[in-house]
């Protein structure tokens, strides 16, 4: 523990180019930066210039709220964008390295992944909430016909009927969950890797009749069941799925379990374990591996950088980190004066289980060049 805490210095940047969304974390020198120093505050934004005051400005966009425990500041976002960590920014003891949890999405580039579940190193499980249009509810009353078999039958926890699941109408709204199961299978292809295991979709996850897009998990109550045939093992894992909607590319899953050989490449080189084929993906772009029984990723120099989604409400206990919202760029750095003969201090960035965020809306698209703010 350090013998005090100073002031937390906030340093914002504007990428002004036009482009795909993106920020090159190798030319943030060369944008308009802002500094602030100061312990509890509140930053506005209008017409891309910022202030800080510790009143309120009623005629101006928040930005961000800073305020000061005992032993952190807590940072709190008033963004529409969703926010995340930029990776290779943080400085803390285990160096610059994020924990990757339940819900957490993983942002490569234009490539996106997301952890859709965990078990955890005390072996709890945890898995990302379906939307509400894939989540099912006991109805005794109403009797479905399964589009692939002709069965009827009605809604129950062993022969459980999904609806609406795509735009098909009339008798071909219903579909026994083992009969789409088994078609699912067929499209697959798994190989053993020596992280665990990767399932390839080797045609697009989507109605054959209608071209709707399948999810991969639905819910019935409050159970989870996929919509592919996967064997769990006794052991702590993470389940990733590549999240992109091109056409052109099928779905991928990859189980990552604890008795992984090494660490895990990924980007678009031929050396990678992880293959993602995007150009603005670098050759190795980051590594995940496991850390004091933690999953973690890690930044390999890359270009447009290795960003992990965050809640709008977070806590800083690290000497340092950034946050990228759209094409703004957020850094924090924390400096300690320390008493002359106090021990040096060290900080640790945690990372608490995103299980509560809402999904009923479309995954979040970063396409934007610009960033909106909520009017408070």
């Amino acid at each position: 523990m350090p013998a005090y805490k100073s002031n937390l210095e906030v340093q914002i940047k504007q990428d002004q180019k036009q482009g795909m969304g993106l920020i090159d974390h190798e030319q943030t020198d060369t944008f308009p930066v802002w500094k602030f120093r100061g312990g509890s505050t509140t930053i506005y934004e209008e017409n891309q210039v910022y202030t800080e005051s510790t009143e309120m400005l009623p005629n101006k966009n928040v930005l961000l709220k800073v305020s000061k425990s005992k032993n952190h500041y807590e940072i709190l976002l008033s963004v529409m964008q969703p926010p995340f960590m930029v990776v290779k920014d943080i400085k803390s003891s285990n160096g610059s390295e994020y924990p990757l949890v339940v819900n957490s999405i993983i942002r490569l580039g234009r490539v996106e992944y997301k952890v859709i579940e965990e078990r955890n190193k005390h072996m709890q499980t945890f898995q990302a909430p379906c939307s509400l249009k894939y989540s099912f509810l006991s109805n005794n009353n109403l009797t479905y016909q399964c589009k692939f078999c002709f069965m009827e039958g009605r809604q129950s926890k062993d022969q459980l009927f999904l609806t609406n699941i795509c735009r098909c109408a009339g008798n071909g709204q219903a579909v026994h969950l083992d009969c789409l199961r088994y078609w699912v299978d067929s499209n697959i292809i798994k190989e053993e890797t020596q992280f665990g295991l990767t399932l390839k979709w080797n045609k697009q996850h989507e109605c054959s009749i209608c071209k709707e897009s399948l999810p991969i998990r639905v819910q019935y109550e409050d159970e989870y069941f996929d919509l592919f045939t996967l064997d769990r093992p006794d052991l702590q894992y993470i389940l990733v799925e590549n999240i992109n909607k091109e056409k052109n590319l099928c779905n991928e899953i990859y189980l990552i379990h604890s008795l992984l050989s090494d660490n895990i490449k990924i980007g678009r080189g031929f050396q990678c374990d992880i293959k993602a084929q995007d150009i603005t993906v670098s050759r190795h772009h980051a590594t995940i591996k496991l850390t004091d029984g933690n999953f973690v990723i890690q930044d390999n120099k890359s270009k447009f950088g290795t960003l992990v989604s965050i809640d709008k409400k977070i806590s800083i206990d690290c000497a340092a980190c950034s946050l990228q919202i759209g094409k703004l760029l957020i850094n924090f750095i924390q400096s300690d004066y320390i008493q002359k003969g106090a021990p040096s201090t060290q900080h640790k960035l945690t990372q608490l289980p995103q299980i509560n965020k809402q999904l009923d809306e479309d995954e979040p698209q970063m396409d934007d060049d610009s960033f909106q703010l909520e009017n408070k």
